[in-house]
């Protein structure tokens, strides 16, 4: 293959060879993230499907909103480290730090079951203050309140155990369990008759789907830890390990109020049908996200380890490989997704007809997105997370308010827009950072130019990226 010469010096032989590995483990890694995705949008769909016939579509409507919020209050709860966890137990792996590893741990789970119990309170009075606890809403919220501390710490569980490489074992409660448990707890109690068909009862299997979900992962986290960290004591660090805590939670709350703006906006209107039918669009734009989601479950511990090393060429290769396989990948699915979201909306009910032209704007901006890549890992991963927490805030910002004025003059349609373009504003900024504090070409720009440093293994990654995506043939 091109950029082998038999008298290539022995470093750039084995820096190129390293290079299709790490093309072939991120492309079959993927693959398999991608499959486990897939299912899990499947499950997804036909779960909200059999949620909208069981309850109703103002009930499901109620519902969405409860789930809205106890997400973007579990998130807050993780304190930031089921995102930091992903980059410091690779770190401390890759420098057998087994003593900081096992106290990483330790002190992120106790914070998420702290910060979590504690929000979750604070929230249940507010819930009672503001909806009291006669309607079904507030109820429904209510009982939504328990869901957070056990979402804080799934969240930070699944992260560990894909930190230390169970990639599947994380994504496989959270993308199938969740949903098939919530449903099959929500048709036992309503088909049986042990409980009316609404939003409070949906919740309530939320809830116990919760409570089965975290002790599997924690069944998933005790076989994916290695046997060293139980070995060596245990050291802490709060300083050091809380320093990037509130960066990396405004971060995730940014994230999820950009995903979840419009849920929140036409629910504190009582617009519940309209939230019903926004979920489901939403939902079904999601599906052209899975390649790029299912390349970033590799992604993020793969840049740790390769800025822990300061191979900067590898990570380079990286953010190529990940581009084009994320774009290629949305491209795929998103055709098919539009030319036959007509005949999936139907199913769901005449009046969820409306979402198509919502679809098709939520579409586009993953487009905008996969062409970028994912780069919030690459800023997360190398120490530039508040740079990232800036950009994000300010696209999280920007999409409650334009979602906001937008919603009061073209309705859900107005919200869909203000999502697309806060992702095309985002990703602009992202593109720029990544650029500028690490020298990098950020997404497809990364495929035309050569990899800072100019080195023999920065040759060896542009002959990659051009010619050999995904690994040898």
């Amino acid at each position: 293959m091109s950029g082998v010469q038999t008298d290539a010096p022995d470093g750039a032989r084995l820096s190129l060879h390293a290079d299709r590995l790490l093309g072939k483990r991120l492309f079959a890694s993927s693959s398999l993230a991608f499959l486990v995705l897939v299912a899990g949008a499947a499950v997804g769909l036909v779960v909200q499907l059999g949620t909208v016939r069981l309850i109703g579509a103002e009930s499901f409507g109620h519902f969405a909103y409860v789930i809205a919020w106890t997400t973007v209050l579990g998130y807050i709860s993780t304190l930031g480290f089921h995102v930091s966890l992903l980059r410091l137990l690779p770190a401390y792996q890759v420098g057998a730090d087994w003593s900081k590893a096992g106290g990483v741990l330790r002190f992120a789970l106790s914070g998420a079951a702290l910060a979590g119990t504690a929000l979750a309170m604070v929230a249940a009075v507010s819930v009672v203050a503001i909806h009291g606890a006669e309607s079904e809403l507030g109820r429904a919220l209510l009982i939504g309140t328990a869901i957070i501390p056990l979402l804080s710490l799934r969240l930070v569980s699944a992260a560990a155990v894909r930190a230390y490489g169970g990639i599947i074992s994380a994504m496989l409660p959270e993308r199938i369990l969740r949903d098939t448990l919530t449903f099959l707890f929500l048709a036992l109690a309503v088909l049986s008759g042990l409980a009316v068909p609404d939003a409070v009862t949906a919740v309530s299997a939320a809830l116990a789907a919760g409570v089965v979900m975290l002790f599997i992962l924690r069944r998933f986290l005790i076989a994916h830890i290695p046997p060293e960290p139980a070995r060596s004591p245990r050291l802490y660090a709060p300083r050091e390990w809380l320093r990037p805590a509130v960066p990396l939670t405004l971060i995730m709350l940014a994230d999820t109020l950009m995903s979840r703006a419009g849920v929140l906006i036409m629910g504190a209107h009582g617009a519940a049908t309209e939230v019903a039918i926004y979920t489901v669009a939403v939902s079904l734009s999601l599906i052209a996200a899975l390649p790029r989601l299912s390349i970033a479950t590799l992604f993020a511990p793969t840049v740790s380890a390769l800025y822990a090393r300061k191979d900067m060429a590898g990570l380079q290769t990286l953010i190529s490989r990940a581009a084009l396989l994320s774009l290629a990948g949305t491209l795929t699915v998103a055709s098919p997704l539009i030319f036959g979201a007509e005949m999936i909306l139907n199913w769901f009910g005449p009046e969820f007809s409306a979402a198509r032209t919502i679809l098709i704007i939520l579409v586009a901006g993953q487009l905008v997105a996969a062409a970028a890549g994912p780069q919030q890992h690459v800023l997360t991963m190398t120490g530039h997370e508040r740079e990232g927490s800036r950009l994000m805030i300010a696209a999280a910002a920007g999409n409650v308010i334009i979602a906001a004025i937008l919603y009061l003059i073209l309705g859900m349609t107005g919200v869909a827009v203000a999502a697309a373009l806060s992702m095309l504003g985002w990703n602009a900024g992202m593109m720029w950072c990544v650029h500028r504090r690490l020298g990098l070409r950020p997404g497809l720009a990364s495929i035309s130019g050569r990899p800072g440093g100019g080195s023999s293994q920065g040759s060896a990654a542009d002959d990659l990226a051009k010619g050999n995506i995904g690994g040898e043939r």
